[in-house]
C-alpha cells in the first residue's frame, strides 16, 4: 500500500497523552515505522507468491490487520477529536481496498506477464510461463515412463513428450476459444493463474521446446547412470546425487536404486529450472509494482474517491434525508386529519 500525504487524514484523539505540547505535530502511529511497513507486505505477498505461494499468502496477514486498524480509525477519530463518521470509514474503505488491494495485485501480475512475455525474444521464442508449464509437463511425463525402456531409442521419448505437449496445446486451445470475454479478462488480472499460457504459445515453438526437454533428460540420465555430471547440472546439484545414491541403494535393491535416484535427481534440475523462470517474472512483478504505484494511488484518491465515492455518499445522504423527511411527514398526516375531523364532529 502506497501512502501519500494526499490519502485520508490520520484522525486520533487529541489529549495529553499523545502530545507532551499542545504545539506539538501529531504524528499518526499507524503512519510511522516500523507499524506503516505492515501496509506493505500485501504487496510483497504478491509479488512473491509465484515462487513461494504459502510466503506470499502468509504476508497478506499483517498487511489485512494494518488495513482493518487504518480503516476503524479513520471511522472513530476526526482530526484530533473523537467523533464516529460512517462517510469516513466507507472513504478509506474503499481507499484501502482500491490502492492496497486490488490495483497493486494487478501491477504486480501485469510486471509479471511482461516479464514472460518479454522472455520470447531469446531463442526458444516461448515466454518465461509457457517454459515453466513445459517443465511441470516434463515432470510428470518422467515420472509416469519407465526410463530404461528408452535406452536403445532414446528419441522416441523426446518425440512422446513432444507429441503430449502438442495435444495438450491443442486442448487448451479449444478451452479458452469457448471462455466468455469476462472469463478471458479475469484469467489475464489473476496472478495466481496461467492455464492459458499454451493457448496463446507457437505451437512450432511449444513442440521443439518440448522436444529439447525429453532429448535433455534421456542424455542426462544416460550420463548420471555412468555417474558422471552432466555439464547442465551444478556441482552442488550432482553432489547431492551421491548423498541420494547412497540412501537408496540401502532402501531399493541393486538393479534398481541407480535409477530411482536418476530419476530424483532429474526431478531437482528441472524444479530449479522452473525457480529460476518464476524468479524472472517475479523480478517483473516488482518492477511492475514500482512503476505504477504512485500513479495509484494518484488515481484512487482523485478520480475514484473525489469523483466518485464523495459525490455518491453525498447522494445517498440526501436520499436518506428526504427519505426520512418523507416518512416524518406521513406520520403526521393521519393526525392533522383525525383532528380536523374531531373539530366537525364538535
Amino acid at each position: 500500500m502506497k501512502i501519500t500525504n494526499n490519502s485520508i487524514k490520520p484522525r486520533v484523539n487529541f489529549t495529553s497523552a499523545n502530545l507532551k505540547d499542545k504545539n506539538d505535530k501529531y504524528v499518526d502511529p499507524l503512519k510511522t515505522w516500523p507499524i506503516k511497513g505492515l501496509a506493505y507486505s500485501n504487496e510483497l505477498g504478491a509479488v512473491v507468491s509465484g515462487i513461494s505461494p504459502k510466503i506470499g499468502t502468509a504476508l497478506w496477514v499483517p498487511a489485512l490487520m494494518y488495513f482493518g486498524a487504518d480503516i476503524y480509525d479513520k471511522y472513530k477519530n476526526e482530526d484530533t477529536q473523537y467523533n464516529p463518521s460512517k462517510r469516513r470509514g466507507v472513504k478509506e474503505a474503499v481507499f484501502q481496498a482500491m490502492a492496497s488491494v486490488f490495483m497493486p495485485t494487478a501491477a504486480v501480475s501485469l510486471g509479471q506477464r511482461c516479464a514472460s512475455s518479454f522472455n520470447r525474444l531469446s531463442k526458444n521464442g516461448l515466454s518465461s510461463q509457457s517454459k515453466i508449464d513445459v517443465i511441470y509437463k516434463s515432470i510428470d511425463y518422467m515420472q509416469s515412463k519407465s526410463l530404461h525402456t528408452f535406452v536403445d531409442n532414446p528419441e522416441s521419448y523426446a518425440l512422446g513428450f513432444e507429441d503430449a505437449i502438442l495435444t495438450t496445446a491443442k486442448t487448451s486451445k479449444d478451452e479458452f476459444k469457448r471462455l466468455s470475454p469476462f472469463k478471458k479478462v479475469l484469467s489475464f488480472i489473476n496472478p495466481l493463474k496461467d492455464s492459458d499460457t499454451f493457448a496463446h504459445a507457437n505451437e512450432q515453438k511449444l513442440g521443439d521446446f518440448a522436444k529439447r526437454q525429453g532429448a535433455k533428460i534421456m542424455e542426462m540420465r544416460a550420463q548420471l547412470m555412468q555417474n558422471q555430471r552432466p555439464k547442465e547440472m551444478s556441482k552442488k546439484l550432482f553432489e547431492k546425487f551421491q548423498t541420494v545414491q547412497s540412501e537408496y541403494a540401502k532402501l531399493y535393491p541393486a538393479d534398481k536404486y541407480m535409477g530411482k535416484a536418476v530419476k530424483s535427481i532429474l526431478k531437482d534440475f528441472h524444479e530449479n529450472q522452473i525457480f529460476k523462470n518464476k524468479m524472472i517474472k517475479t523480478a517483473g512483478g516488482f518492477i511492475g509494482l514500482a512503476l505504477l504505484a504512485k500513479s495509484i494511488d494518484n488515481f484512487v484518491e482523485n478520480i475514484v474517491i473525489k469523483k466518485t465515492v464523495e459525490p455518491s455518499l453525498d447522494y445517498l445522504s440526501q436520499e436518506y434525508k428526504n427519505t426520512k423527511s418523507r416518512f416524518q411527514q406521513r406520520i403526521s398526516q393521519p393526525q392533522t386529519r383525525q383532528k380536523s375531523t374531531n373539530q366537525v364532529l364538535l
